[in-house]
């Protein structure tokens, strides 16, 4: 297997990134094509790829646990399936004992996602599309809404809703992201009914970040940022739908603006 970076992230929700930061691990290839995609450098174009065992994987995520980080995180980790799953038991044999966190784009292979139950502990799938023509225009599969609808399913029958500890860090569970993308608010209200419909208490990141980046420069709906006005109506079919649980980026004179990392550099974050 191909893996692009590893080390502390301080980037994502609040229940995963902690005082301590997520022991993040980037894995190279993805299962999706999408035109917009932030870390198109290793998800489409190859950059950073070091090959992994599964053995070198566990023994990676033994050094992050060391790190003291409060998970690990998986990112991207689909394609890599069994390989992972290798890794995965052979670290947890060995003392791996803090919350893995398995971070997808949700349209991943029910057969595969069975066989990670009791190995993961919390499920990040970003539920994209409610639109399946969408789907295969800026992603390149036509099936996504069904997929992406069952995988989560399958999340949920493992890992439940998500479970905060005494400092609000995540432990198991299940949080659902959906991103906004400018000229298809259409598709985030119908995203959020789905997602609304998985469980009573969901937990939801809607994130308003969007900025254009890869292919994304080539299709005029997308090659802006999102504005003011489509983040609020999105805001407030959430807030409609009577989401309780979750998390979204609030947004003033322009929305927020997401710093593309650069998987070239030896800290893609800084």
């Amino acid at each position: 297997m191909f893996i692009a970076w590893s080390g502390k992230h301080f980037g994502e929700e609040p229940p995963i990134s902690g005082t301590r930061g997520s022991g993040t691990i980037f894995f190279s290839g993805c299962n999706l094509h999408c035109v917009f995609c932030q870390n198109y450098q290793i998800s489409q174009l190859g950059i950073g790829q070091n090959e992994y065992t599964p053995e070198g994987l566990a023994i990676l995520m033994l050094d992050l646990q060391s790190r003291n980080v409060h998970n690990i995180n998986l990112v991207s980790p689909t394609i890599w399936g069994k390989e992972i799953i290798e890794g995965l038991k052979t670290a947890k044999k060995r003392g791996l004992k803090i919350p893995v966190v398995y971070n997808t784009n949700a349209y991943d292979n029910l057969e595969i996602l069975r066989q990670f139950k009791g190995l993961i502990d919390i499920y990040l799938p970003d539920f994209k599309y409610a639109d399946n023509s969408l789907a295969l225009k800026f992603s390149g599969v036509a099936n996504y809404v069904e997929e992406a609808n069952a995988a989560i399913l399958e999340m949920l029958s493992q890992a439940g809703d998500l479970i905060l500890d005494k400092n609000g860090i995540a432990t198991k569970g299940v949080l659902v992201r959906h991103l906004i993308l400018p000229g298809y608010i259409e598709n985030s209200l119908e995203a959020l009914k789905i997602i609304r419909k998985f469980s009573s208490n969901i937990h939801l990141s809607l994130m308003t970040q969007y900025n254009p980046a890869f292919k994304a420069l080539e299709h005029k709906e997308l090659n802006r940022t999102l504005l003011p006005e489509e983040a609020k109506r999105v805001i407030e079919e959430m807030n409609r739908l009577g989401f309780k649980n979750g998390w979204y980026q609030p947004i003033e004179e322009k929305a927020a603006i997401c710093l593309n990392p650069d998987f070239t550099k030896e800290n893609p974050f800084n």
